[in-house]
């Protein structure tokens, strides 16, 4: 009878342990993903502010100022 209890008190704990670490897993691949997102976002934001920067710059070119006045 004690044996029963112990083969199922074992197998209980095993199937929380192997549940546990699916988990784990689909909680680790979810952050993965959310990581790579906010890289791509980043990347992108990178990108923006350069071409936003060039504008600026353009427009602040003091040769880019004459060409404009003179047209």
């Amino acid at each position: 009878m004690e044996y029963q209890f112990r083969l199922i008190f074992v197998t209980f704990c095993s199937v929380l342990i192997l549940l546990f670490a699916v988990y784990l897993r689909s909680t680790n691949s979810h952050i993965f993903y959310k990581i790579c997102t906010y890289n791509a976002e980043k990347s992108r934001l990178k990108q923006d502010l350069g071409k936003k920067q060039l504008q600026l710059e353009s427009l602040i070119n003091p040769a880019a100022v004459s060409h404009i006045l003179d047209e």
